[in-house]
């Protein structure tokens, strides 16, 4: 842990407090608390609920585990970088035609993990305490893996908009070339859009 941490949970939430710039009433405003509330957590007078902390985790964009041991200060949004990443891959067709179209990197435990929960939770004949023990067990297996972060292995996936992938006889002779000019255009559309804004 960093030396500059604070050791306690009322003072991690100080000090992301005053890293926003908020006062205890800002503050208890947004998580639903009185400043009364935020000055006895952040003196350790009170402890923190799930939904308090959940609530502060969403307002700060920090992880359960930074609020409650300090450890794994990464933002959400950093945490499912670990996970997923986008990249751009290129296909050229002559000389003059260059087609991007998006390529979605995913790490292969955590790609298993949602495709299995996906499963359990589609399963209509299994009752629901089943369900939930199933994805209990993924759910462990898939921190277990995590903790040894030794699979570095990644899924790659092209996201094909639904209007793409549904036949109709325009599409019908279609090769795979054709579906990326699709998608290239839909994505040049999107960016235009995006711009305009």
């Amino acid at each position: 842990m960093n030396n500059n941490e604070p050791i306690s949970v009322g003072g991690r939430i100080k000090k992301l407090r005053e890293e926003k710039g908020e006062s205890q009433e800002k503050l208890g405003e947004a998580v639903g608390l009185s400043q009364n509330s935020i000055s006895k957590l952040e003196k350790g007078e009170t402890n923190l609920t799930l939904e308090n902390l959940c609530n502060m985790a969403e307002h700060f964009n920090v992880s359960h585990d930074y609020i409650c041991t300090g450890k794994n200060s990464d933002s959400i949004l950093m945490l499912l970088e670990k996970y997923i990443s986008l990249d751009y891959s290129e296909l050229s067709e002559g000389e003059e035609i260059h087609l991007k179209y998006p390529v979605i990197r995913i790490r292969k435990y955590f790609f298993d993990y949602l495709m299995r929960k996906a499963t359990a939770q589609k399963d209509k004949y299994l009752p629901n305490d089943v369900k939930e023990m199933w994805i209990e067990k993924e759910t462990k297996s898939f921190y277990e893996q995590d903790k040894n972060d030794s699979l570095t292995e990644s899924t790659s996936i092209v996201p094909i908009p639904p209007q793409l992938i549904y036949p109709d006889d325009s599409k019908s002779g279609w090769k795979q070339s054709d579906l990326l000019r699709e998608l290239n255009k839909l994505l040049m559309n999107n960016t235009d859009n995006e711009q305009g804004e």
